[in-house]
């Protein structure tokens, strides 16, 4: 995989006395830093700092918290131009040994040195004369240009271009990572940064990639993660129009993530725990598990907080539910194996049964009368919810506003639209209160957070990409432009637009981007050749079209 180096300068550079060189990039990014240095004949040891966070008067913040980055070196400058990168250590997860054979590694893939996500840095000391900062920020595959949204609510635009560019920065390495922390590929996170990626001009490369690791080789911990490997090749086929996932998993691979040897004799899967570590046709290490308390078998959400008080039991509703979602995706891969779409009815019915205590209500296991946040939202996307359930379930979720976690919103926000509480979603993306992106980047950040707050986590990082369910929520569902067949060769155009009275989206496909244009129910669309759109009916092709909603 190629990777891009951009040389930056800093957006701004002050002087804090006569000892003390700040800058600011502006934005974080995975980095090194070079320094051009003229120094008199009496320099003294000096201090070099990065960082993600400053102090109220400007300086690099050396105790941020979390697990946010501060790094420094000392030297001792040679009298005249100095030109050297600041020396960063090797990068060790907190996790290292446990994950010793998926691990991501900065050197491993050519950037020459170790790097660190920064916004700012900083030269302390006497004896300077003059200095210049440079950034050298690592990309992976990304083009600014593929992808575009605005609209007529400044609050959406912020929030869109900071998951836009959160999609770009943490792409460096070889494969879409869950921070810097661990710098680990998860199934859960590759999903919303892999459907980001593809509405923001991230590609197909490193989705390809990331689904090759994690089928190939590192099969995640929590159950639900297990069911993702059906969810992630569909997508990228529809998307990308590339079949090769699909050719070299579906007949070992994916039916494996499905399961089956769990079921029990009721034809549910029962508490995840034990010898769930086992059953899989490779020889995976599962080395990292013992870290986690039996519970993280099942996640449900993280961190463990933002599970609203879910009960877990001998039955549990979430295991189920995302086993029923990866049927669905093997019936869409697989339309003339019946066998799918039968298993899937089956065991929706049988999820019925066993968790929906009564309309508008699906339990968090089989024996309790408790009905937390996920389960309700879950039954609402995955398509478990009947139609006399739906009002139901949004009484209980709307009072509670955004009641899970940066990655729990993905699937809120997608229910939401699903079920015409499109004013519901949109406010929330806007929302600027604590659970909010836009108080994200009141707090600091420029890439999104790991949670809504170091106090939600407290070690936390801040280039997390499952935190960007806005960069596919709004060209997917606000302004409805979905794929239908591979590669779009067929797609919907369906915007649910609420109070935005108008937007404009440009969405890249492999046949070159999609362009629409909404202006008070009035809709401008261009189909690029080789894709056919799709609108509440009517069919369009090639061409520019006016369509009025």
């Amino acid at each position: 995989m190629k990777v891009f180096e951009e040389l930056q300068a800093p957006v701004m550079q002050n002087k804090h006395g006569e000892n003390v060189i700040s800058a600011d990039f502006g934005k974080e990014a995975f980095a090194r830093l070079e320094i051009e240095l003229d120094a008199y004949n009496n320099a003294g040891q000096l201090t070099l700092a990065i960082g993600e966070v400053q102090t109220p008067d400007g300086r690099v913040e050396p105790k941020p918290g979390a697990w946010l980055i501060y790094r420094e070196m000392k030297f001792t400058p040679r009298p005249g131009k100095n030109r050297f990168f600041m020396d960063l250590p090797q990068h060790v997860s907190p996790y290292q040994k446990t994950y010793q054979r998926s691990k991501v590694i900065a050197p491993e893939i050519g950037f020459g040195g170790e790097i660190a996500p920064f916004r700012y840095a900083e030269i302390a000391g006497t004896g300077m004369k003059s200095v210049k900062f440079i950034r050298h920020a690592m990309f992976g595959p990304f083009d600014d240009n593929a992808a575009d949204f605005t609209c007529s609510d400044e609050g959406l635009n912020k929030v869109w271009d900071f998951c836009k560019y959160s999609i770009k920065a943490t792409s460096p390495f070889g494969v879409y990572i869950d921070g810097d922390r661990e710098r680990q590929a998860f199934e859960g996170d590759a999903y919303i940064n892999a459907l980001g990626a593809y509405c923001t001009g991230g590609g197909y490369e490193l989705a390809r990639r990331t689904i090759t690791f994690l089928l190939d080789y590192y099969p995640q911990c929590c159950a639900e993660y297990r069911f993702f490997g059906p969810v992630l090749v569909r997508d990228y086929l529809l998307y990308s129009g590339d079949d090769i996932m699909y050719r070299r998993y579906w007949r070992e691979d994916l039916p494996d993530r499905l399961l089956n040897i769990y079921l029990q004799s009721d034809g549910l899967i029962h508490n995840c725990y034990g010898d769930m570590l086992s059953g899989y046709h490779h020889e995976h290490q599962f080395e990292y598990l013992p870290l986690w308390p039996l519970q993280m078998q099942e996640l449900v959400d993280w961190p463990f907080e933002e599970r609203g008080g879910y009960e877990y039991g001998e039955l549990n509703f979430s295991v189920n539910a995302f086993r029923y979602w990866a049927l669905c995706m093997m019936a869409e891969l697989e339309p003339q194996n019946f066998a799918y779409a039968s298993e899937a009815a089956t065991l929706r019915q049988k999820i019925h049964t066993t968790f929906r205590k009564h309309p508008g209500f699906f339990a968090d296991n089989a024996k309790s009368s408790h009905m937390a946040f996920h389960p309700a939202m879950i039954a609402l996307n995955f398509g478990i919810a009947e139609p006399e359930d739906v009002s139901g379930l949004f009484a209980t979720l709307k009072p509670q506003g955004m009641a899970c976690s940066v990655y729990g919103a993905q699937y809120f926000l997608d229910a939401c639209f699903q079920h015409g509480e499109t004013q519901h979603a949109i406010n929330l993306m806007r929302a600027d209160g604590d659970r909010s992106w836009l108080n994200m980047m009141k707090q600091g950040a420029t890439v999104t957070m790991e949670a809504w707050s170091n106090a939600v986590k407290p070690n936390q990082d801040w280039n997390h990409a499952w935190g960007t369910a806005p960069a596919n929520v709004i060209p997917r569902r606000l302004c409805g432009i979905r794929p239908l067949a591979s590669g779009f060769s067929k797609f919907v155009i369906d915007p649910q637009p609420g109070d935005i009275k108008e937007f404009s989206l440009k969405h890249p496909t492999p046949h070159g981007a999609i362009f629409l244009h909404y202006d008070m129910g009035h809709l401008e669309v261009t189909v690029p050749e080789g894709t056919m759109g799709v609108c509440r009916g009517p069919l369009y092709p090639v061409g520019k079209h006016t369509i009025k909603l």
